[in-house]
């Protein structure tokens, strides 16, 4: 799969099956997210945090807003997560801004790799409210969690695509 393939093919997975990504696949991963770019090179301020604790996901399931129709949000059934988590900054938002970089240089790898993945930021509302969880997370001083992935594989074929599926608005300004 070329680059652009990979671009166009990226999709995010809500059914996930028990299938675990393995290891190696999973170091790839994580090897992809040191290749995003990150705001002044500050890449000693992003940490990732792998979580594969079922007792974990569960509770943060059971706490979190469950959407009609899908399994089990926010995980969707997936037993593998990656949280993004940043040192906060003076610079508006730029943790947010570094972290989806981090995110979507993952997800490009799964993709690539033939992993299913689906990016995720709402439950770390409910986490970040509950020192329990957060604690479970085993941060280093002074990080907050802001981006996730979830990873694994579904039962359907991850599908190729050749051109976008979706398209927005541009204007050009000579």
């Amino acid at each position: 799969m070329d680059a652009i393939e990979c671009l166009y093919s990226r999709v995010s997975t809500r059914d996930f099956n028990d299938r675990p990504v393995s290891e190696d696949d999973l170091a790839k991963i994580l090897d992809a997210a040191a290749a995003a770019p990150v705001g002044m090179c500050r890449y000693p301020d992003k940490h990732l945090t792998v979580v594969k604790n079922a007792a974990f996901l569960k509770a943060v399931t059971s706490k979190s807003p469950q959407t009609a129709g899908r399994r089990e949000s926010p995980f969707y059934g997936a037993h593998t997560l990656v949280v993004v988590s940043s040192r906060m900054s003076d610079a508006p938002a730029i943790e947010y801004a570094d972290a989806a970089c981090i995110v979507y240089a993952m997800a490009l790898a799964a993709r690539a790799y033939g992993i299913a993945s689906v990016y995720l930021w709402g439950f770390l509302k409910t986490v970040r409210a509950d020192r329990e969880l957060l604690d479970a997370l085993c941060l280093p001083e002074g990080y907050s969690p802001v981006s996730a992935l979830a990873l694994g594989y579904t039962d359907e074929a991850l599908k190729t695509f050749d051109a976008p599926r979706h398209s927005l608005t541009c204007n050009t300004v000579d």
